[in-house]
């Protein structure tokens, strides 16, 4: 079961910060670098949080296609250096200040996120349907005891909306030390269950294991 979302003041400013992850701050001053030094993603720190945060795009350019790649970019540098609670899309600050009293108003859930999620990974997994004649039915039992199966190896783990055309979707929350046996594993299922396309991705930051909710608040 997901945990708790954690609350986030949220505004609309023409410009501003836009928040991207909030990770441990760094041992050594300077020691983060992003991806893409034109997207302009920087740390704002709080004692020992930082918040990975880059300049807010135009109003309603957040979706645009250019924006949405360097965002997983750089979230997902972080995620390679260290432990991420990655933020949803459209939480904007209007000032590197207003970032900080996020993160020391927030501490102690940031801190039970980053606390969830360390030295883990998810990966999502879509299963679909290859053999024409396989019943529905069927083919939703043997997806849910893949399911059960890639479950018991993770440290957790919940089912998605189905991707279209799909029959089954899934993230699951993996130790790192465990991601290449959990690959296997899913790689073993998927031949075992030839009638059935299994996709499965990552590792991605834990999006589907943190949650952190907007409560808009006038500019």
């Amino acid at each position: 079961m997901p945990p708790d979302p954690i609350p986030l003041r949220r505004r609309a400013p023409a410009h501003g910060l836009t928040l991207l992850a909030v990770v441990p701050a760094p041992a050594e001053e300077g020691a983060w670098e992003p991806a893409d030094p034109a997207f302009g993603s920087e740390l704002v720190e709080e004692g020992d949080l930082a918040a990975l945060v880059a300049p807010a795009p135009a109003p309603g350019a957040d979706a645009a296609p250019e924006h949405v790649t360097a965002r997983h970019w750089e979230v997902h540098r972080a995620l390679l250096r260290g432990d991420v609670a990655p933020a949803p899309v459209g939480i904007v600050f209007d000032s590197a200040d207003d970032v900080r009293a996020f993160l020391a108003e927030s501490h102690a859930a940031l801190h039970g996120a980053l606390d969830r999620v360390a030295d883990r990974w998810e990966f999502r997994l879509h299963v679909g349907v290859t053999e024409q004649g396989l019943a529905r039915q069927m083919a939703l039992d043997l997806s849910t005891h893949i399911y059960a199966e890639l479950r018991r190896i993770s440290a957790g783990a919940m089912t998605l909306a189905p991707a279209a055309g799909g029959v089954l979707s899934a993230a699951f929350l993996v130790e790192r030390s465990a991601s290449v046996a959990f690959q296997d594993r899913a790689e073993v299922l998927g031949h075992l269950n030839g009638a059935l396309a299994l996709d499965l991705t990552g590792p991605w930051p834990a999006y589907d294991f943190v949650h952190m909710h907007a409560v808009t608040t006038s500019a």
